[in-house]
């Protein structure tokens, strides 16, 4: 098999892996440095692409990581301005996960090891008050068994173990990850058990016994439309917006200053669905669609009628012969993984 990663967006750091750093309105071929040389066609499958400020990872099913954009903090693992391209991350572990904050990275290796790199002026290093870490360091975590989800926002993140248990670290200004200090230094269980979670930009949302609980700042009245919703199967937040998936009803809350709250709208099967800063991405086995704050290119280009930044509908960004295999979406930025062998 052979992969492709087409990527759209925000680029004044490289973080698209293009070799400049020009936005793009259009889905291009991100390139690879490789033991072969330069390329954009990869024979191991990408399963993740976590997006930071102006920096990106790329995770392959082998446990290998790839980066690009800026790393002038440590952020890849290296102190250097930008990676143009991506290129091989030299890390003494095997990753299962990878996530990113504003200038920040966690990895969580095979052995549900956790590290981190780059700038945590407000703890989302989980070191203490260690502000700056170029290689990644462990930080010390209860022995609860296998991390099953990591999520993180720009200066926060939350691991989920597989008992429930939460533990968080990094930003708590707006009490978004429970009521106590402004700043978690290290890793610090959070009062609650959880099936999903999703952290926005100053509120978290949690899926606890059939409720949806949220903490921090709510300025635009999510908690109370919360309530009214029923089955939860899965909980995405944009910076400043909640997104669910009910059944196979795809609802969103929040703030819609520019269309980044979908109609309701019902879901097909099989389709991926990618939420980033202030935009969304929806796909089907050959098509691709975004909606939301499109500022950088993130979200295509308009139709023609359409003028300015503002999706208020499902834009179709992809439509080619390659089968969609996934869709990930950071800070302005829209990631499509396909598969180029296979046709029909």
């Amino acid at each position: 098999m052979t992969y492709h990663l087409y990527v759209c967006g925000s680029n004044g750091s490289f973080q698209l892996g293009l070799d400049d750093d020009e936005d793009r309105h259009r889905l291009e071929c991100a390139q690879f440095q490789t033991e072969i040389g330069r390329t954009v066609d990869l024979d191991i499958r990408p399963i993740k692409v976590a997006c930071g400020g102006n920096h990106t990872l790329v995770l392959l099913e082998n446990g290998q990581v790839y980066g690009a954009g800026s790393s002038r903090y440590g952020q890849l693992a290296c102190f250097q301005e930008s990676l143009p391209i991506f290129q091989k991350l030299d890390l003494p572990f095997k990753i299962k996960d990878v996530v990113a904050g504003w200038n920040y990275t966690v990895f969580i290796s095979a052995y549900d090891e956790v590290y981190t790199c780059g700038q945590g002026l407000t703890g989302e290093l989980g070191l203490g008050k260690t502000h700056l870490q170029s290689l990644p360091a462990k930080i010390e975590l209860p022995d609860n068994g296998r991390i099953v989800k990591a999520g993180s926002s720009l200066h926060n993140v939350v691991l989920q173990f597989e008992n429930g248990e939460l533990y968080g670290f990094g930003n708590n200004k707006k009490g978004q990850l429970l009521d106590g200090p402004k700043v978690l230094w290290t890793p610090t269980r959070l009062p609650i058990r959880a099936r999903d979670f999703a952290l926005a930009r100053d509120f978290a949302v949690f899926s606890s016994d059939g409720r949806l609980l949220l903490q921090g700042k709510d300025q635009y009245g999510i908690a109370e439309r919360l309530q009214t919703v029923g089955q939860i199967d899965r909980i995405w937040a944009m910076w400043s917006s909640v997104h669910l998936l009910s059944g196979r009803q795809l609802v969103s809350y929040g703030n819609n200053s520019h269309g980044q709250l979908v109609l309701p709208t019902t879901i097909g099967t099989p389709v991926k669905i990618a939420i980033g800063s202030e935009h969304g991405l929806l796909a089907e086995k050959f098509r691709v669609f975004a909606w939301g704050w499109g500022e950088h290119g993130n979200c295509g280009q308009h139709q023609k009628e359409k003028t300015g930044v503002t999706f208020d509908y499902m834009n179709e960004i992809y439509t080619e012969q390659h089968v969609v295999v996934d869709v990930f979406a950071g800070c302005a930025t829209t990631w499509v993984v396909v598969r180029c062998s296979e046709n029909v």
